[in-house]
């Protein structure tokens, strides 16, 4: 008998993979948005440091990803002393694994907002 192969096939899977692999680098996370065309898809935390990270599924055509992590940049606006802003390719490899391949967005062009952290609902109870 042959076990089915899981493989993630919706974002909320690969939205608990990334999270999982934060959360092994030290990482909590605070805020999840599920929408596929949300700007940021996970919002984690580490101290004073904030992540933000956008989740690309696999197989997305590369100029959908530009437009994504330009996006990303103008929504967010996390300067560099507040944190990062990512876009995390999400790969299945063929053992049903998956792994991320991660861009971050030059904080000089875009991290620009004082306010960025209450401005994106960052802020914690």
């Amino acid at each position: 008998m042959q076990l089915p192969d899981h493989r993630p096939t919706k974002l909320d899977e690969f939205l608990e993979s990334a999270a999982a692999v934060l959360e092994a680098q030290g990482w909590k996370v605070a805020r999840r948005q599920t929408t596929l065309d949300a700007p940021w898809h996970l919002a984690a935390r580490k101290s004073e440091k904030w992540r933000l990270v956008q989740i690309m599924l696999p197989a997305t055509a590369p100029a959908k990803c530009l437009e994504a992590r330009r996006l990303l940049g103008e929504m967010a606006q996390l300067p560099a002393r507040l944190g990062s802003m990512e876009q995390w390719m999400a790969h299945v490899r063929p053992d049903g694994r998956v792994t991320f391949g991660p861009y971050t967005l030059n904080p000089q062009i875009w991290g620009s907002d004082n306010g960025a952290i209450e401005r994106l609902g960052l802020i914690l109870s």
